[in-house]
């Protein structure tokens, strides 16, 4: 609803039978916990741009189900680095050719086995 910004969230609420302010239109989601994803044993990483190559971000994904676990704010080495350090149990990381990110699972993950694509 966030994204409705207020009344337009709050008429299409009224629309389903639920009466809200706008203001708790907006508030009600930012109550709501984050999901928290268990790092996968299988994990895969990869870049994606967004807004017309102007951004880029690093997905890290589940790689048995595909399952989105993370989206971390840029693609250099040091993020990915640090994301695998606080999330550790990662045995397989399935990753494009990028040299960063090979350069970010060797020290933080030294046993893991890494499989890298083309």
């Amino acid at each position: 609803m966030a994204q409705l910004a207020g009344r337009a969230g709050a008429r299409a609420l009224a629309g389903l039978g639920v009466a809200l302010s706008r203001q708790t239109a907006l508030r009600a989601p930012l109550r709501l916990p984050v999901p928290v994803r268990p790092v996968p044993p299988v994990g895969g990483v990869d870049d994606v741009t967004l807004r017309k190559r102007q951004c880029y971000v690093t997905v890290t994904i589940n790689a048995e189900t595909g399952e989105r676990v993370d989206v971390l704010a840029d693609r250099t080495a040091d993020t990915l680095e640090a994301w695998l350090r606080n999330h550790p149990g990662v045995q397989v990381v399935c990753r494009d050719g990028s040299g960063a990110y090979a350069e970010a699972i060797r020290p933080a993950l030294p046993t893991a086995v890494q499989v890298a694509d083309r």
